[in-house]
């Protein structure tokens, strides 16, 4: 029978004042199960649990103050005895959940919170900590309906809506977690996070003009925020926006040390310090949550058996890593090494996939499941050896490694740097990208290969299609320079040096890769200000990876980025037989290209200054005899040069795990590992 709000209120508080407080509670608590918005009987409910159901507020003091010691166990023997005497108290259910939740029993918080709301179903804390809980154990719509309940029953709640949106981030759900962090913002005008994670999501979609004024927004409530600041200037880079980039300059060189981490890699093209690209990763490191304990110590071992080796990526598909990486799996012996494979990034194609699980001795597709899962499944493999394929970049999920999956974690081939993590033990590089002078600039103990730390696949095709030069919007006639990095890379250093280079070079035109509509529009604006006609930059559209490859025969000569290098780009450059000339540069990244160019036998197309690279590269371009010479010995060195050599290269790269391996059974720390040609 449904209640009449005012004759039922009238009720209760005349048993209220009656001393019948638990005939109260249950009247009001029936009367809001059938009137949830009514703020007066929820007013009302809360004010008699206030009066009635707690502890003394001294002992309320001792418990929180015990909490904020950290002394969750404490909290919870003191809590769960008071709760025996104070059963309707709603702040102690709360605190007993909190302090449940800190010591990562998620299942035993749920239960202290849902105490909480049978006692009161709209406590707005009890109903978020309940989301937190629920969110814990993995079951998102529950968790999604107990913030949204909260958000409901106080609709200005910024800290609610922020992790509802969270929440619906985490989902999937982006364009609900946009709107919900947009009222969070209405909410706490004064408070950047919200803007900042706009601009996050806006980013992950693509959306770079977008993420770029979201960011700015976030910026004019704080001018401090880190990542804020981080995040535009990526994304400024991404449009080669050089105006704009230019007034975020000025904090290149402080952004990310001052006790605000920001993600290494956003800074990449603009900074080329590996010391400050340290201290970034071992700040972004300090943030990473481990999901489990620590991976015990492994019981000896006499090492007779197979090693088993575990590579984990969220990028085994069409993607550069694979491109690179695929022999590696090819050519692995496979009665040394037992090779598994952990996917996390739910992307599989008809090219890759069925390749890589015949490859390897075990296929895991781990996308849906959490790190903790994760970490279990890897763990319960008895792995010697786990491999990062990514680092911090897009889709990484470094809390795996974190937890420790294995004894040796080895950090390979997907971020060009320094993870600054105590839990990567090895990073594989060479003698050009890590000489001896910078170890320094590295956490990790360096592998160094004794090529290039680049392996290549020297079985794809160079299909030679009748397109011509017209096809590709490239003049029949005069020269083409090359450019097919990303545009992120491109900065206004760069781009300075080209545009001399087509203003000497009579009829020529600078080829770059299309990515999006303002790149290419501030591209040609920043050639004219430079005195260039816009149309000598062609922009050439994405397409498959084989017809990329034999579109390159249209270009005459690669020009290198120099703050982060091409590195993929280059080994397809010079296995489809166009020269690549370079600047090397500090950091890894900037130093990729002269490893690759070392390893393919044309170290003479490395330079050391931007002037010396322009030299090189206009020499090239107007002596066409020089130019054919550099052709002849790329094209001779695709049968000899170690660059292409993945058989060769992979007996390296095993060699450099064993090692590893080794130390580890023997009980010694990580340490630099050298390995000789021929090992």
């Amino acid at each position: 029978m449904r209640l009449s709000v005012e004759k039922a209120s009238a009720q209760a508080r005349k048993l209220e004042k009656r001393g019948e407080f638990d005939a109260a509670h249950a009247l009001y608590a029936e009367l809001l199960g059938q009137y949830p918005q009514n703020r007066r009987v929820a007013g009302a409910l809360e004010a008699l649990i206030e009066r009635t159901g707690n502890p003394p507020i001294e002992t309320l003091e001792a418990l929180e103050a015990a909490y904020h010691r950290r002394d969750y166990a404490a909290v919870i023997g003191t809590g769960t005895a008071l709760a025996a005497s104070f059963p309707r108290s709603v702040t102690l259910w709360n605190i007993l959940g909190a302090a449940a939740l800190a010591l990562k029993e998620a299942k035993a918080a749920e239960a202290s919170f849902r105490q909480a709301l049978a006692i009161h179903p709209q406590n707005v804390d009890a109903l978020s900590n309940l989301g937190v809980a629920l969110k814990a154990q993995n079951r998102f719509d529950e968790a999604l309906a107990s913030y949204a309940a909260a958000a409901e029953f106080t609709p200005n709640n910024a800290s609610i809506l922020f992790n509802l949106a969270n929440l619906l981030r985490g989902a999937g759900r982006q364009q609900e977690a946009i709107a919900a962090f947009e009222k969070a913002a209405r909410a706490r005008p004064g408070d950047a996070e919200a803007r900042f994670s706009i601009a996050s999501i806006l980013q992950e979609a693509g959306d770079g003009p977008a993420a770029v004024d979201h960011a700015v927004k976030a910026l004019a409530i704080d001018p401090g925020h880190a990542r804020a600041r981080a995040l535009a200037m990526h994304q400024l880079c991404h449009l080669c926006d050089f105006e704009r980039l230019g007034a975020h300059r000025a904090h290149v060189e402080t952004l990310g040390l001052d006790g605000q981490p920001i993600e290494p890699f956003a800074l990449i093209a603009l900074d080329d310090s590996p010391g400050r690209f340290r201290q970034r990763s071992e700040a972004w490191a300090g943030e990473i949550a481990v999901p489990s304990a620590p991976l015990p110590a492994r019981s000896a071992s006499d090492g007779s058996g197979r090693i088993r080796l575990g590579y984990f990526s969220a990028d085994f598909h069409n993607h550069a890593t694979m491109y690179l990486i695929s022999q590696v799996f090819a050519h692995h012996d496979r009665d040394r090494f037992e090779i598994a494979v952990y996917s996390y990034g739910g992307k599989e194609d008809a090219a890759i996939g069925p390749r890589l699980r015949q490859a390897a001795g075990l296929y895991r597709d781990v996308a849906p499941l959490p790190d903790t899962a994760i970490v279990q499944l890897a763990r319960a493999d008895g792995l010697d050896i786990a491999v990062d394929l990514k680092g911090y970049t897009k889709g990484a999920r470094p809390g795996i490694f974190a937890a420790r999956v294995a004894p040796v974690q080895i950090s390979y081939l997907g971020f060009p740097g320094t993870m600054g993590a105590p839990f990567i033990d090895y990073l594989v590089a060479d003698e050009v990208i890590i000489p001896e002078s910078h170890a320094q600039h590295y956490s990790e103990a360096v592998i160094r290969l004794p090529h290039s730390y680049q392996p290549t696949d020297e079985t794809r095709a160079i299909v030679q299609d009748a397109s011509s030069r017209s096809d590709h919007c490239l003049p029949e006639t005069g020269f083409v320079f090359c450019g097919f990095n990303a545009t992120y890379k491109i900065q206004p250093r760069d781009f300075a040096v080209w545009m001399r280079l087509l203003s000497a070079v009579g009829g020529s035109v600078l080829w770059l890769m299309k990515s999006n509509e303002w790149a290419q529009a501030n591209l040609r604006a920043a050639a004219k200000a430079a005195g260039v006609d816009p149309e000598r930059l062609v922009f050439a559209p994405p397409i498959g990876h084989l017809p990329h490859l034999s579109r390159h025969r249209h270009a005459d000569l690669f020009l290198d980025t120099f703050t982060c290098n091409a590195h993929t780009t280059a080994s397809d450059a010079l296995w489809a037989g166009l020269p690549l000339v370079t600047r090397i540069g500090e950091q890894f990244a900037a130093r990729v290209a002269a490893s690759v160019l070392n390893a393919a036998g044309l170290p003479e197309l490395v330079t050391q200054t931007d002037a010396a690279y322009e030299e090189l590269a206009l020499g090239l371009a107007t002596d066409p005899a020089r130019l054919a010479a550099v052709k002849a010995k790329l094209a001779a060195a695709r049968s000899t040069a170690p660059l292409f050599d993945s058989a060769g290269y992979t007996r390296h790269l095993e060699a450099a795990f064993a090692a590893a391996h080794r130390r580890q059974l023997a009980g010694e720390a990580p340490a630099p590992i050298r390995i000789a040609a021929g090992t």
